[in-house]
């Protein structure tokens, strides 16, 4: 068996702290480096990688506004002729700083217009006509129809070393421009701007062009067989590090997708970079003044260190031993300060845990008892309730089993629950006895809980003999009340029953009642056509027994001897009667003509097509002899060419009510008032307004003046059902809507607004 050597706390924090700092100087330095240095050359590599391709993503950028020039060049070249072609391209190559020149070439690869710098303007005439169709640019846009950028070439106009730019002009005809090599270096040196690694831009033949080192590698340097280089072409994974001139480097190429150039960045590795030289320095300084400085202040620290915990250790030995009041300590050192809070809110928290869990258990209302957790279950503790309970004292039951107290009614019951515990119920009744010996039905509940190592039951006990008896004597009301209800329903079955046939006797009267309304109407028109056509009926008979009078003259005179006065009286008053009875019988045909349509309108659901204005003029004809007895009149503002599919009939019927409702409520008590009939069109329906200028409608009947048997002359001749029925009319059958304006003392105006085409249905029939 190892004997462990104990240490004093002071003696131990010491050896700790000295073993800690050499264990520090030997690895932690270590391993920071060896932590610190990947990660360094991880974020170069990160770093290198991010400028590379910012860079190529910023040159490409810069490269897109020459793009953006050449897609709207083309645009604009679409549909000119060859002399503003020529005008514009040579805007587009006048300061030679983008574009050195520009071709606009046919399909065929002819040059068909060019636009050169002013120095090489002289050459124009070498240009055009051209034949570019073996340029490898020209075949690759022709091909794609889209931007291409070219390789690196020498200009035959201007020697330069230049790159090739094209872009399709509609379907016919490409633009193929010269951009300067010198150009896309001063983008490059824009987008490079101050980098810590080494960026250098590639053409395909692996000569670097432009570099951020001043240019000391631009022309000198070609890294096509470089193994980097390779593995990018290959789509390769970069190798970790390169060597060039004698430094190590992190790789990152980026590839121009424009210019088909790579970008190539170097990043310094190992400890040619300065951070990781810096580090290492750094990290050596600090470890040996580290080192130095825990050797001397070791023992003090330990010595301060363990001082409080001494007093803390101390405090708890004396709670432990049952010691009560006083403070614990409290140092300079918060982790202790802690621990000595937590150990003294521990110690009150327990102890008012304690008495907490006694009150608890005392101040239920429930009788609660623990007991142990096997049979036969001897009374532990017992709580107030339970004493009033079951009608006995603490201290005579603690300690006993409720077979010993004499609990049990009968061992029956005793050996029932059991049963019911034993086969894992939580729950059961039982009778037991009281102190006063009286029995009582409770419900108990039982529950397992662990006490530190030991295991309780806790029990508690409802008295249930009451429940009981309430839940029986609910269970007789429960029946009572289904029965009561039954009956209801029947009594109320029975007036359900009533009610439908006072329903149906209550639709049949409106029914009859609308079928009167509308025979009331249909007898005011017979009226009105009766006086109408009485007055040229007459004087057609006035003539023509004026005339007959006059032939019974002449035949007397004929006796006498014929005379040629007599005949032209004759001739005479023939003519002047029948020119009176011809107008008289014309105007009573056209009335009874307009008669006619109103009545077959109004009394069929014929659906047709028809003039607005023409049902209009038809209803007020019917109606005028009725206005003909009265101060009243009626005006129609109704313009032509307003044409609907609908019902005629019941349009008809619709304005007879509204008319009839300014005479018969409007005009009441007045010797004069105008009924005005307007219509138009307004948001694609027909709006038809009847409007007087009599006495108004009341606000507070505005919204009632639709509901059926609504009328403010009740016994007086006035059923309810006109503006009923011509709302129903409107909506249902016409598919519009009917809306009421009015006010007191200026006048009432109802207004229509009409589909075209009426939706399908029965018709006015459907009203009745």
């Amino acid at each position: 068996m190892t004997i462990l050597r104990i240490w004093r706390l002071r003696s131990y924090l010491a050896g700790l702290l000295v073993v800690t700092i050499l264990v520090t100087f030997a690895i932690v330095g270590s391993g920071i480096l060896l932590l610190r240095i990947p990660k360094i050359e991880a974020d170069n590599k990160v770093e290198v990688e991010r400028d590379t391709q910012e860079i190529a993503d910023r040159v490409e950028i810069l490269l897109g506004s020459l793009e953006a020039r050449m897609a709207l060049l083309s645009e604009a070249l679409e549909g000119m002729d060859l002399v503003q072609a020529t005008a514009m391209l040579e805007r587009a190559a006048w300061d030679g700083k983008a574009i050195r020149a520009i071709y606009l070439v046919s399909n065929d690869g002819l040059v068909e217009a060019a636009g050169l710098v002013p120095a090489l303007r002289v050459r124009r005439t070498d240009v055009l006509g051209s034949d570019l169709s073996a340029s490898p640019l020209f075949r690759a846009v022709l091909e794609s129809r889209q931007m291409v950028w070219g390789d690196k070439f020498l200009s035959a106009l201007s020697g330069a070393v230049t790159v090739g730019l094209a872009y399709p002009v509609g379907r016919d005809r490409l633009l193929l421009a010269e951009v300067p090599l010198s150009y896309l270096l001063d983008t490059f040196q824009l987008a490079a701007g101050q980098r810590t690694a080494s960026i250098w831009l590639v053409d395909r033949s692996g000569e670097i062009v432009a570099d951020t080192d001043g240019g000391q590698h631009v022309g000198t340097v070609n890294v096509l067989n470089w193994p980097l280089m390779q593995a990018a072409l290959s789509f390769q994974t970069l190798p970790e590090v390169f060597r060039f001139e004698g430094h190590t480097f992190h790789p990152a190429v980026a590839h121009s997708t424009a210019l088909d150039w790579y970008f190539v960045g170097g990043m310094p590795a190992g400890l040619e970079n300065e951070d990781i030289r810096g580090l290492v320095v750094l990290v050596v300084a600090g470890f040996a003044g580290a080192l130095l400085v825990g050797f001397v202040l070791a023992p003090f620290w330990a010595s301060w260190l363990t001082r409080p915990l001494r007093r803390i250790v101390a405090r708890a030995g004396q709670i432990t031993q049952g010691a009560a009041g006083g403070s614990w300590p409290r140092g300079a050192i918060l982790e202790f300060n802690y621990l000595s809070a937590d150990l003294e809110k521990m110690a009150l928290t327990l102890q008012e845990r304690e008495l907490k869990s006694q009150a608890i258990f005392n101040a239920s209302p429930v009788p609660m008892s623990v007991t142990s957790t096997q049979s036969p279950y001897a009374l532990q503790d017992v709580n107030e309730a339970w004493c009033r309970g079951f009608g006995r004292t603490r201290e005579a039951v603690l300690g006993r089993t409720a077979t010993e107290i004499g609990m049990w009614r009968s061992q029956e019951e005793r050996a029932a629950m059991l049963a019911g515990l034993q086969q894992g119920q939580t729950v059961v009744e039982a009778w037991m006895v009281r102190g006063d010996g009286v029995a009582v039905l409770f419900q108990l509940s039982r529950r397992q809980v662990q006490v530190g190592s030991s295991f309780l039951m806790v029990w508690a006990a409802v008295e249930m003999t009451d429940i009981r008896r309430i839940s029986n004597e609910l269970r007789e009301l429960n029946t009572e009340l289904e029965a009561r209800v039954q009956r209801r329903t029947q009594a109320l079955a029975a007036a359900n029953e009533d009610l439908s046939g006072a329903v149906a006797h209550l639709r049949d009267t409106q029914g009859e009642l609308v079928r009167a309304e509308k025979m009331a109407a249909l007898g005011a028109l017979v009226a009105g056509v009766a006086h109408e056509l009485n007055t040229p009926l007459g004087n057609s008979l006035m003539a023509v027994s004026a005339l007959t009078d006059e032939v019974r003259q002449f035949r007397t005179a004929m006796h006498a001897g014929l005379r040629r006065s007599a005949l032209d009286s004759l001739l005479d008053s023939v003519d002047q009667a029948t020119d009176i009875a011809a107008r008289n019988l014309h105007r009573a045909a056209d009335l009874v003509t307009s008669f006619k349509q109103v009545a077959v309108d109004q009394t069929s659901a014929q659906r047709r097509l028809f003039e607005l204005r023409e049902v209009v003029d038809e209803m007020v004809v019917s109606l005028r002899p009725t206005f003909a007895r009265t101060p009243y009149k009626i005006r129609v503002d109704v313009p032509t060419g307003l044409r609907l599919d609908s019902y005629p009939g019941a349009l008809g019927q619709a304005i007879g009510n509204l008319i009839h409702n300014a005479v018969l409520h409007g005009f009441e008590g007045r010797d004069h008032g105008t009924v005005h009939i307007s219509g138009g069109r307004d948001q694609g329906v027909v709006v038809l307004r009847v409007e007087d200028d009599g006495c108004g409608i009341s606000p507070d009947l505005l919204d009632r003046i639709f509901d059926p048997f609504f009328t403010t002359k009740m016994g007086r001749g006035g059923t309810g059902l006109g503006l009923h029925i011509t709302y129903n009319m409107v909506t249902n059958v016409l598919g519009g809507g009917l809306s009421v304006h009015s006010a007191l003392g200026t006048g009432t105006c109802f207004e229509m607004r009409l589909p075209d085409m009426a939706p399908r249905t029965s018709g006015p029939s459907s009203l009745d």
